[in-house]
């Protein structure tokens, strides 16, 4: 069985209320989850995201398929999804509302190829994600990620 998983990566702390504006919803503090809990394509809370947030950094993970406009983001910004059963592999990074990268590839086709580095045909994609993601929030992230405890949220 393949990794599923989808999200958004901020290069910074943010607010409650800029992660709703992201997301152009209400969020409500549900409970603490762990990272196996977080990263699972199953929930047990229908329309939820957990984030997990340092000094440098979020990482907000998202319902597999549901992609937000991440342009009005002043900042960086990554938005990504990772599909191993499906094949399926999206990659979007914005600086200041201006596009830098987006890659999709489905089923081994490329469908969307903006922008240049970051990620090119035949990286492995949640390998990169786990790199941004210790370089935006430190704290040897992708070392320790397992014992995170990520807030959920009710979207």
């Amino acid at each position: 069985m393949g990794f599923n998983i989808a999200g958004l990566l901020i290069e910074n702390k943010i607010e409650k209320q800029e992660i709703e504006k992201i997301l152009e919803c209400k969020i409500t503090f549900l409970r603490e989850v762990d990272f196996e809990e977080a990263s699972s394509s199953y929930r047990d809370d229908d329309e939820s995201i957990d984030i997990l947030q340092t000094e440098t950094g979020t990482l907000i993970i998202t319902e597999l398929g549901q992609v937000y406009d991440i342009s009005i983001f002043d900042g960086k910004i990554i938005q990504f999804m990772i599909s191993d059963v499906s094949d399926t592999y999206y990659f979007e990074k914005y600086i200041n509302g201006n596009l830098e990268r987006k890659y999709i590839n489905s089923q081994g086709e490329i469908a969307e190829n903006e922008g240049v580095g970051i990620i090119e045909e035949g990286n492995d994609m949640m390998d990169l994600i786990w790199e941004l993601a210790n370089n935006y929030l430190q704290n040897n992230f992708a070392e320790n990620m397992f014992e995170k405890k990520f807030k959920r949220y009710k979207i």
